[in-house]
């Protein structure tokens, strides 16, 4: 590696070639850097040695920071998602495409100066690699709504212009993957499941030992109380990097697991279970009905038979 202090060896998992990636100034990876190489990757583990189990990457407000403050003599594999995960491992851990066949999509460019023109914002992207559209979206008035649209020709022009951040005429501006078109990644969830609570743990416990590891929008421990509770980030990354541990809070292990919202198939399972109930209940109500009918039907006509002209006849007379 020709500077260690610029960039880290970054391997899809153990068996595959390791790709360098750029560090941040400040020494720290960028999610969205990592994310743009590496596609679907929630977070980053590494050993201490052949023989140690894997430790996992500290991640802060969207950045990865070196283990004991040196990213120095460590080789990083890509963490994914736990159903991505299984997808590798059935393929032998074999990506189907490199980041470089990869299909670039338009990038969402935040913050633009609302005095900056198409061609000034191609003169600064153009930097990274050749654009096939600039696009800055205005009102009916043609004044500038403060962003705008970028598309590369080539996925590695992509990748850089998504791993550095951009000042663009004297003013800070974000460049990002549409949330409509960040696929699988977009999915994530950002909320876990924790579980062996005691009563004597509240949700500023929680939100206060959690914190350390990201940013918390929510924090909900049902009521009455059930043993249980949720704890939201701002970044999936996070959430999924803590799933199936054992974290000691106040002195008790509480095991972390990923937090899944009721799906589609146990929503249409609910619904098959109330058309089903409903059927039985017109089943059975159309029964009533016909064992009423029944009930008030008219009695069967007794049958007399008689002797006329040598024949038996059978003659149907009324009831008393």
């Amino acid at each position: 590696m020709e500077n260690t202090e610029k960039y880290i060896p970054v391997c899809e998992c153990e068996g595959e070639d390791f790709m360098e990636i750029p560090l941040e100034s400040d020494g720290t990876l960028s999610t969205a850097t990592l994310s743009a190489y590496f596609p679907g990757v929630t977070g980053l583990k590494f050993r201490l040695d052949s023989y140690s189990p894997y430790r996992a990457l500290r991640l802060y407000d969207g950045k990865f920071h070196a283990p004991e403050g040196s990213w120095a003599g460590h080789k990083f594999y890509c963490v994914h998602p736990k159903g991505d995960k299984r997808k590798l491992e059935e393929t032998d851990c074999k990506p189907s495409k490199g980041y470089h066949s990869m299909n670039c999509t338009d990038l969402i460019v935040l913050g633009l100066p609302y005095q900056l023109s198409e061609t000034q914002m191609r003169e600064y992207f153009v930097q990274f690699g050749k654009l096939v559209m600039v696009q800055i979206k205005r009102d009916a008035s043609g004044n500038s709504k403060g962003f705008g649209f970028i598309r590369y020709e080539d996925y590695s022009s992509q990748a850089k212009a998504l791993g550095q951040r951009h000042y663009v005429n004297n003013r800070w501006v974000e460049v990002k993957i549409p949330a409509s078109k960040e696929g699988y990644y977009s999915k994530v969830p950002h909320k876990i499941f924790v579980g062996r609570l005691t009563e004597d743990i509240s949700e500023p416990d929680l939100s206060k030992y959690f914190s350390q590891y990201g940013e918390i929008t929510d924090v909900f421990i049902p009521k009455p109380f059930r043993a249980f509770g949720f704890v939201t980030f701002n970044d999936a990354s996070v959430a999924q990097s803590l799933c199936d541990e054992d974290h000691i809070v106040k002195g008790v292990s509480l095991h972390i697991s990923e937090a899944n919202p009721k799906s589609d198939q146990s929503r249409d399972k609910q619904v098959s279970n109330q058309q089903q109930y409903m059927s039985s209940v017109l089943t059975n109500g159309m029964l009533a009905a016909a064992l009423n009918q029944v009930a008030y039907q008219t009695q069967p006509i007794p049958y007399q038979t008689h002797r006329t002209y040598g024949k038996v006849q059978d003659w149907k007379r009324r009831g008393n």
